[in-house]
């Protein structure tokens, strides 16, 4: 398989946008939809993608300024793909003779609607290469409780790029996305934090392969009550002893549905050998 250095990958530029459905802002593709979104691209230089769209008719997943992925930044459902939970799988499918790389990517939206998460990756770099994650609250924006402590619990999913020179490659992974948050902690900030665990290995087809032990640890952070959203804070992944790995990174989210009763997030981590980035919902 050829990989490209990412030094020749930036200069070659970024493939054209474009792409409607039914979700998201298209007059624009090329900036983040505003409060009701996060995305990464703050936190990492080539965690590019800002901006999601499905089209539930044909089944396909439109992922916004990712280079090289597809001229319409089309990826297609892997039909073949059997997860423990609701996240499906995705690929781009490169066109043969051009300069288009294959990616990744996981996606879901909330049973109610009111919210969906997608992660990409690819392994066609030396590097981990370009991807990133995105959370968006479809419906209007919930007005938050003014106090009390919630228990949200849910879904992740993830696409995890391996660099260790042995299992170099992509691997999905699902697992259980567990919150924690305090509406009127931190004076008038809130507090919120939690953990994805139980997380389960599936090969590019979607088909299981195993499982990692350990937790990836989402440190308490602020609520954004202006935008109903929750502020940036760290990711660390731990080893099944509670040993940090050292891969780490950054976990957001958005609150949806009345009174934020779901919350749609991001997470990665990375290090030497590894990057692992993926999306939640979470509901209360």
């Amino acid at each position: 398989m050829t990989r490209i250095w990412m030094g020749l990958a930036l200069g070659l530029g970024v493939s054209a946008c474009g792409g409607t459905a039914p979700f998201g802002d298209d007059d624009d593709d090329d900036t983040n939809t505003g409060s009701d979104s996060v995305y990464f691209t703050d936190q990492n230089e080539l965690m590019t993608l800002n901006n999601i769209t499905y089209d539930p008719d044909s089944d396909t997943l439109t992922l916004n300024n990712i280079p090289f992925d597809d001229p319409d930044n089309v990826y297609e459902r892997i039909q073949s793909e059997k997860f423990s939970n609701s996240f499906d799988a995705y690929e781009s499918v490169p066109t043969s003779g051009t300069n288009e790389v294959e990616y990744f990517a996981v996606f879901r939206r909330s049973d109610s609607g009111q919210s969906q998460v997608a992660a990409a990756g690819t392994n066609r770099y030396v590097n981990f290469g370009y991807g990133g994650a995105g959370a968006q609250r479809l419906g209007s924006q919930p007005n938050l409780p003014s106090s009390g402590i919630y228990s949200y619990n849910g879904e992740y999913a993830a696409v995890r790029t391996t660099r260790d020179g042995v299992n170099n490659g992509v691997t999905f992974v699902t697992g259980d996305a567990n919150l924690r948050v305090d509406f009127d902690d931190f004076d008038v900030g809130g507090a919120a934090g939690g953990s994805i665990s139980n997380r389960q290995v599936y090969n590019t087809n979607g088909q299981s392969v195993g499982a990692l032990d350990g937790y990836i640890s989402l440190t308490d952070t602020t609520i954004d009550f202006e935008n109903s959203g929750i502020a940036t804070s760290t990711a660390t992944e731990f080893d099944g002893t509670g040993e940090a790995t050292g891969a780490g990174g950054n976990w957001q989210g958005v609150f949806a549905g009345p009174g934020g009763s779901e919350i749609a997030g991001i997470v990665f981590v990375e290090g030497s050998e590894v990057r692992e980035v993926g999306g939640f919902i979470a509901t209360q």
